[in-house]
C-alpha cells in the first residue's frame, strides 16, 4: 500500500511515520520546515505542486495533516488560514479522488460548541471561533466526496521534530526546566492524547478499511491544569510550580469552547483504546 502524508513534519506526521506498518510504502510532504524523512516540499494551495506530488507518489491512501493549527492565529489571519485549511484541503481531496485514493482527513474537536458534551461523531457542529468554522467548512467538503475517513483527535502531546510546533507537554516542560511558574487554565476540559497512540489508531482504522468519522482520543477528561499536575508529578517537579487560572483572565484572541469532550464508543467497539495520560507520559519520560 502506497501512502502519502501531507504535513509530514507535524507532530502527528512524525508519529505516523515512526509507527507505519511494514507493508506501507510511505512518502510525505513538508512546507516550511524541512525534515529528512519527508519526500516533497508542497504548498497545498498550489494546484500544480499538488498535481506533481500525486503524479510522483501514486498513493493508494492520502493522510491529510497539513493545516494551520493555531486557534488564535486564525483570528488574526483568517484569510490565510482558510486558504490552507479549506482550499488546500479541497486541492488534496480532489487529487485523491482523481487518483482513486482513500482520503484521510485530520479534523478537530473545535467544530463543536462545547455546550452539550460529550459529543459523538454525528452531533451538530456549531463552532464558537473562526478556526472551528473553517474546519467545519473543510469537513463539509470531505463529507460531500467519496472514499473518505475523517479523524477528530484531541489535544495531542508528544515530542515534535526539532524546530517543530510546540504542544502543551513541551511548553510545560520547557517552562519547568527554566524554573518558571506555569499558569494553566482550569475551567475548560480536554482529552489529552498521546500522539503515538492517535497515529497507531489511524493506521488501524485504515487497515480495517473503515470510512466515515471517528473520534480518536484518550478516555481522560481534564483541564490543562489537571494535565500540568500529571506532568509535574511524572517528571518529579515541585507541584507548586503549576498554578490554576481562569480562562477569563487570559487575553485570548479566540473564544474557547468550555467542554468538547468526545464519546468514544465507536473506536472502543473496534478494540481501539488510547493510553491514559499517566500511561502516555510514562512512555515519553
Amino acid at each position: 500500500m502506497r501512502v502519502l502524508i501531507t504535513g509530514g513534519s507535524s507532530l502527528l506526521g512524525k508519529y505516523l511515520t515512526e509507527s507505519k506498518p511494514d507493508s506501507v510504502i510511505l512518502q510525505s510532504t513538508w512546507f516550511t520546515r524541512y525534515i529528512p524523512t519527508c519526500t516533497y516540499q508542497l504548498n497545498v494551495c498550489d494546484k500544480s505542486q499538488v498535481a506533481y506530488v500525486f503524479e510522483q507518489a501514486k498513493p493508494d491512501v492520502v493522510i491529510h495533516c497539513a493545516a494551520v493549527g493555531s486557534v488564535d492565529y486564525t483570528e488574526v489571519y483568517y484569510d490565510e488560514t482558510r486558504q490552507v485549511n479549506v482550499l488546500g484541503t479541497e486541492n488534496i481531496l480532489k487529487a485523491s479522488q482523481d487518483a482513486s485514493a482513500l482520503f484521510v482527513h485530520i479534523s478537530t474537536n473545535a467544530v463543536f460548541s462545547g455546550r452539550n458534551p460529550p459529543y459523538d461523531e454525528d452531533d451538530n457542529k456549531n463552532p464558537v471561533n473562526a478556526y472551528g468554522r473553517i474546519k467545519r467548512e473543510a469537513e463539509y467538503l470531505v463529507e460531500d466526496s467519496r472514499s473518505w475517513l475523517m479523524i477528530r483527535p484531541f489535544l495531542l502531546y508528544g515530542y515534535p521534530y526539532p524546530g517543530g510546533r510546540s504542544n502543551w507537554l513541551v511548553t510545560i516542560l520547557n517552562r519547568l526546566g527554566k524554573g518558571e511558574d506555569v499558569k494553566l487554565v482550569d475551567d475548560t476540559y480536554w482529552q489529552p492524547s498521546l500522539a503515538l497512540d492517535v497515529a497507531q489508531a489511524i493506521w488501524k482504522l485504515i487497515e480495517l478499511g473503515k470510512q466515515g468519522v471517528y473520534h480518536v482520543a484518550s478516555d481522560d477528561r481534564m483541564s490543562l491544569y489537571g494535565f500540568g499536575l500529571k506532568v509535574v508529578t511524572e517528571w518529579g517537579y515541585d507541584i507548586g510550580l503549576i498554578e490554576p487560572i481562569s480562562s477569563s483572565k487570559l487575553n485570548l484572541k479566540a473564544t474557547r469552547p468550555v467542554d468538547t469532550t468526545f464519546k468514544l464508543d465507536k473506536i472502543h467497539e473496534l478494540g481501539i483504546r488510547l493510553r491514559s495520560v499517566e500511561e502516555g507520559l510514562k512512555v515519553l519520560k
